[in-house]
């Protein structure tokens, strides 16, 4: 079985808000649980950045800072146990990395900077927008069976792909889309939910 997990706001803080507060600079407080179109929330980020002249390696100063949620390695580990553990976020590698390293290193699939002469970011390449669902939709066509947890509105075709789901915190849309979904609102009771797809999958597969 594989677990595919979401990152910021799930195991660990979420970043932009971090770097708006350090750098004073409101659209960057902004997320996916308040603005579902990805893709027009990080035209609003790097616009910000880009009137501010911050270069990536000021910004990775903050975000390299961040640490998981308390518990978080255990959770994951917990899960390993049981089978594979995919992270799957709208993060972005530059930022992300050393907190994969903190969580035990499991692998990433995210989003990359596009960056300026000067180290600025020009843009970004969205190698996670749409893809989601592909992602799941390969691992299940070559056998395994798919749980994903998510929060926000940007993991809508990661939990609707999957065989089984958990709404970590959810937004209110979220939580409407999926009505019958489990709620967590720790790493313990989404633990619980996670090894009860787990189960539900070896009864599955010893009939």
């Amino acid at each position: 079985m594989i677990f595919a997990i979401d990152l910021e706001g799930v195991l660990a803080p979420e970043i932009w808000p971090l770097l708006g507060a350090h750098f004073e600079l409101p659209d960057l407080r902004l997320t996916t649980r308040e603005v579902g179109d990805f893709e027009a929330l990080m035209h609003r980020r790097v616009a910000a950045l880009r009137s501010r002249g911050l270069t990536l390696r000021q910004l990775q100063e903050v975000a390299h800072g961040v640490h998981p949620y308390l518990g978080a390695r255990e959770f994951l580990t917990r899960l390993r146990a049981l089978g594979q553990v995919l992270i799957i976020s709208d993060t972005f590698h530059e930022f992300s990395e050393p907190l994969l390293q903190e969580l035990g290193g499991h692998s990433l699939f995210a989003n990359h900077f596009e960056l300026d002469g000067g180290g600025t970011i020009a843009g970004f390449k969205l190698r996670i927008r749409g893809q989601k669902e592909r992602i799941v939709s390969g691992l299940k066509s070559a056998g395994f069976a798919v749980a994903a947890m998510g929060d926000s509105l940007n993991d809508l075709s990661l939990l609707r792909s999957s065989d089984h789901r958990v709404l970590y915190r959810p937004v209110e849309a979220l939580r409407a889309e999926f009505p019958d979904a489990p709620l967590a609102t720790n790493l313990d009771e989404a633990l619980a939910h996670l090894e009860a797809a787990a189960r539900a999958e070896a009864l599955r597969a010893g009939q």
